[in-house]
């Protein structure tokens, strides 16, 4: 017995809605998986930096038949993003840094999301988005330096007697993009971790909007890259940084 016009256009509509229904699940389900396996690092933005300090200090160490000490500090909630609710939630992240002890040197790997910018534009009430290929942001870092090495009971940053806090800024930079993220390469010179008559207590990343930099203030974002209780994770060098310290 054939089906009326009506059931069987009740029929149609009720698989078009499943198909639907389908397409919609399974295709969020690939946005999801493409994130998850294009969020990594641009490959070459995880190689090394390499400067006269740095080939300096591989050179002294590969006469001396040693490795350098290279590390990455594994911070306590293990997390290195912005996190101030409210203020600059996940705006920006350091996906991957290094302190080269030897060269006096720290390499940051710092990224900010496409959405991050119409944050920048909404925050500061600009009359137009700004283009990712810009330089928006000024980018440092701040040592806290301990000044009683002795005493180990004021290293819990209340005691401001006690603390020099110094600002580094980069001596060089590299920029890339992928997808939604971009990626700013930074390196610092000039940090001496193992001063005994001022040990390092602290590192953190300072970020200010480009055009409203006032280190008087708070920064747009800070990100705590040190903490002189962390664990640290030993840092292999590559086939690639080889190559470019022999260069």
């Amino acid at each position: 017995m054939k089906q009326s016009k009506a059931a069987t256009t009740a029929t149609a509509v009720k698989y078009t809605f499943k198909a639907l229904g389908l397409i919609l699940v399974f295709g969020t389900i690939g946005i999801l998986l493409w994130r998850v396996f294009t969020a990594g690092n641009p490959k070459d933005m995880e190689n090394l930096s390499v400067n006269e300090a740095l080939v300096e200090a591989w050179n002294k160490a590969e006469s001396e038949g040693r490795e350098l000490t290279i590390y990455t500090p594994v911070m306590p909630d293990g997390s290195q993003i912005t996190s101030v609710l409210g203020k600059n939630y996940s705006y920006f992240a350091v996906t991957h840094n290094v302190f080269i002890e030897e060269a006096h040197q720290v390499q940051v790997l710092f990224r900010y999301n496409n959405s991050t910018i119409r944050h920048l534009k909404e925050d500061y009430d600009l009359p137009e988005m700004p283009s990712r290929s810009d330089e928006l942001y000024d980018v440092t870092l701040v040592v806290a330096y301990d000044l009683t090495p002795s005493d180990a009971t004021d290293n819990d940053g209340n005691h401001s007697e006690s603390v020099r806090f110094e600002r580094f800024h980069a001596t060089d930079s590299v920029a890339d993009k992928k997808n939604l993220y971009n990626y700013r390469r930074f390196t610092f010179d000039g940090i001496d971790m193992n001063d005994p008559e001022s040990p390092v207590l602290a590192v953190y990343v300072d970020i200010y909007y480009n055009e409203d930099v006032n280190y008087d203030k708070d920064a747009y974002g800070t990100i705590p890259i040190y903490d002189y209780a962390a664990e640290r994770t030993p840092y292999k060098l590559s086939g690639d940084d080889k190559k470019n310290l022999i260069k």
